[in-house]
């Protein structure tokens, strides 16, 4: 989990990286030129990794157990482990044809005879690779790619920090060109690292994304729990701690395949092997009874929105709505335990939105403590949606509210305007981030021209509405730079539209 650093006396770290990041571009240029698009080539050396990280844990475990004079049996043993058949690259299509046969048998068949067991590795292995496929088709290739991967090292803090950097960027380039994975978008990771900074994940608590993805939050979270810089509470883990950090503390949910095992990599990658990520439908599978013990201290979450739900998948919620946002909201909430604390993007719709939102924002307001709402710039996740968004933060009570009282007092807001990259879809670095400047003020609640205070009974008395309205700016429209002015048209557009819709369902009913 340690970061490596940039540079030492013989520059041994850099030369590292560059070699770590020429075997990823070996590798996906071979892929490319047998005509594996991105997408395809990602899934390919995510399996590949999974593969060649599991044998190296295995290899240290065995070691371990030497060293204590203990028994210790491999999951992937003989011909099956890695180290055995990758390295037989001088045999390229028997090499392949054992991969595409036995290994892929041994990884997906559920007999325990053929399989790896009945026990949870041996089905969170049968997710991942029922699910995926080996896109090379030629032995020689394929042996080229694996030569490539079998130079990577997942026990050296170089490799795997490098390894998490290039794989990120992989992600996020095959999520923009595949329109981000229709529906779901990739987190900006500096997004992604200002909401952490908020909800402060600490080791002990239990952490949860609903809608996990490439394991964007789950990644960060677990960083920032070992970052000495960043977090003083780092200092203090003990042997227990990082023990709890493998298998008691990220959890999540994904409903997409390739996308479960890209996070599952992606964890790999950030140091943690045993998180608990399940494939499965999260609206599905939600419960409005949910026992405490169940729930979780940390919720970070940039759920799908723009989606609709069919009535059958809405009869397990208190508040029924169509929209997807709406519904992962109510999970969010219920699965909050007590002294909790969340991280959510919405966007902007479900702050203002009567019906369904509205009578959700009541309750968001009356049961939790929404502290703080970071209002983001329109375009803030091109290239995939121009949606405005907003970042909810939210804090459910441990102890009992008095009748009629309100958990939220008072709403800090921020309005973001420059996170530091142009609001187009190049989405090329500029001037003026002010992410920085909201950490730093939201600490302290302080008020300036770009973030102000909002009673819980002004809410209340417009309709529980949630979107910022800074009452710091004039209408001075002639002074205002265009592309805001463009961004708060867009905004007025997507509330129109928001409430035409509305009409429409309540006049269609």
């Amino acid at each position: 989990m340690s970061k490596a650093k940039t540079k030492n006396g013989n520059g041994s770290v850099d030369h590292r990286r560059q070699e770590v990041q020429q075997i990823v571009k070996n590798a996906c240029d071979q892929l490319n030129s047998e005509g594996v698009d991105a997408r395809n080539y990602v899934e390919q050396l995510a399996w590949l990794f999974f593969l060649k990280a599991f044998d190296e844990a295995e290899t240290r475990r065995e070691e371990e157990a030497a060293f204590d004079d203990a028994p210790y049996e491999r999951r992937l043993s003989g011909e099956y482990a890695w180290s055995s058949w990758a390295s037989k690259t001088d045999h390229p299509d028997e090499m392949l044809e054992f991969v595409d046969g036995k290994l892929w048998i041994k990884l997906t068949s559920p007999d325990p005879k053929k399989g790896l067991g009945d026990d949870p590795l041996a089905e969170r292995f049968r997710r991942v690779f029922d699910n995926v496929r080996n896109y090379c088709r030629r032995g020689a290739s394929f042996a080229r790619v694996v030569a490539q991967v079998d130079k990577l090292h997942f026990s050296s803090d170089t490799d795997v920090h490098v390894l998490s950097e290039i794989y990120e960027d992989l992600l996020k380039r095959v999520a923009a060109d595949s329109a981000g994975y229709a529906g779901e978008f990739y987190t900006q990771r500096h997004i992604i690292r200002a909401m952490v900074e908020v909800v402060n994940p600490q080791v002990g608590d239990k952490v949860y994304d609903p809608c996990f993805g490439t394991c964007g939050f789950l990644g960060e979270a677990a960083d920032y729990m070992t970052d000495k810089e960043r977090n003083p509470n780092a200092n203090k883990l003990s042997g227990k701690d990082l023990e709890k950090l493998q298998s008691e503390t990220f959890y999540g949910l994904e409903i997409k395949p390739l996308t479960y095992l890209l996070g599952t990599m992606n964890m790999i990658l950030h140091g943690i092997e045993s998180a608990s990520l399940e494939l499965v439908n999260t609206l599905e599978v939600h419960s409005q009874n949910v026992s405490e013990k169940d729930r979780f201290d940390v919720i970070l979450s940039n759920p799908p929105y723009g989606g609709k739900m069919t009535s059958d998948l809405q009869t397990n919620f208190r508040v029924r709505s169509s929209a997807t946002e709406c519904l992962f909201l109510q999970h969010i909430m219920r699965n909050l335990s007590k002294g909790g604390r969340a991280g959510v993007i919405v966007p902007e719709g479900v702050l203002f939105r009567g019906g369904p939102d509205q009578k959700v924002r009541q309750e968001l307001l009356e049961q939790f403590n929404v502290h703080t709402i970071l209002s983001l710039p329109a375009g803030c996740f091109l290239p995939y949606t121009g949606v405005k968004t907003n970042v909810l933060f939210f804090d459910r009570p441990t102890a009992p509210l008095e009748s009629g009282e309100l958990a939220t007092k008072e709403v800090w807001y921020y309005e973001l305007t420059n996170d530091g990259f142009e609001l187009k879809q190049t989405r090329k670095p500029i001037e003026g981030n002010q992410i920085p400047d909201f950490l730093a003020k939201q600490k302290e609640r302080v008020e300036s021209k770009n973030c102000w205070t909002v009673a819980v009974d002004e809410i209340v008395q417009r309709g529980h509405v949630l979107s910022a309205m800074n009452p710091n700016r004039s209408d001075d429209y002639e002074h205002r730079p265009a592309l805001e002015l463009v961004q708060q048209i867009k905004g007025k557009e997507e509330r129109i539209v928001a409430l035409l819709d509305e009409l429409e369902g309540f006049l269609e009913s």
